[in-house]
C-alpha cells in the first residue's frame, strides 16, 4: 500500500513475526530507532545496490566486448611487481646499514 502527501509517500508491508523479530534486534544492534528507520535504512540499501547495478552496467554497456582496464596500481591475476617498483616500507627507510 502507498499513500502519497505532497513532499512523501508511506510505504507498508506485512512481515512474519519471526523476521519482524529479527528485523527489531538489527535494529537495535545498528542504533536504528523503530519501525520507520528500519525500512527507511532498507530502502537507501536497495537504493545504493540499484545505483551500483547501473554503473557496472554502464561499465559493461562502454566497454561491450572488450575487457575493462584494471584500477591503476591493481595487479592482474598471476602479475608481480617488478622487484625496481617496489617502495620500501617506513621500517626499512629508518634502517640504517
Amino acid at each position: 500500500m502507498t499513500s502519497t502527501t505532497r513532499s512523501t509517500e508511506v510505504w507498508q508491508a506485512r512481515i512474519g513475526h519471526e523476521l519482524a523479530a529479527q528485523l527489531r534486534e538489527d535494529a537495535e544492534l545498528l542504533g536504528l530507532k523503530g519501525r520507520t528507520d528500519i525500512v527507511k535504512a532498507g530502502l537507501h540499501l536497495i537504493h545504493r545496490r540499484a545505483a551500483e547495478e547501473r554503473m557496472a552496467r554502464n561499465v559493461d554497456d562502454f566497454y561491450r566486448d572488450t575487457e575493462p582496464p584494471l584500477p591503476i596500481g591493481v595487479l592482474g591475476a598471476g602479475e608481480t611487481l617488478d622487484p625496481s617498483d617496489e617502495v620500501p616500507c617506513a621500517s626499512e627507510l629508518d634502517a640504517t646499514p
